[in-house]
C-alpha cells in the first residue's frame, strides 16, 4: 500500500475525535475498516479516496488469493 498520512488509532480515541471535532476541511474525521481506525483529519478529500481505494484492493487482493486454484 502506498503511503497515507492517515494515522491508525484506537477505537476509543477515534470516539474522542468523533466527539470533539467540531470541522475538518472534507467533514471527515474518521475512517474504520476491519476493526481499525484511522484518524484521517488532516487529509484532502483526493487523500481519502486514495486511501479507501487503497484498503480496497488489500480487501479485493485477499478474496482472490482465498479463491484462487492451486496450480
Amino acid at each position: 500500500m502506498r503511503y497515507h498520512k492517515a494515522v491508525q488509532i484506537t477505537k476509543v480515541e477515534a470516539d474522542s475525535i468523533i466527539a470533539t471535532t467540531r470541522a475538518s476541511p472534507t467533514g471527515v474525521v474518521v475512517l474504520s475498516h476491519h476493526e481499525k481506525w484511522y484518524d484521517v483529519r488532516t487529509m484532502t478529500r483526493a487523500e481519502i479516496e486514495a486511501f479507501t481505494a487503497d484498503l480496497a484492493r488489500i480487501d479485493i487482493a485477499a478474496d482472490a488469493a482465498k479463491t484462487a486454484l492451486p496450480n
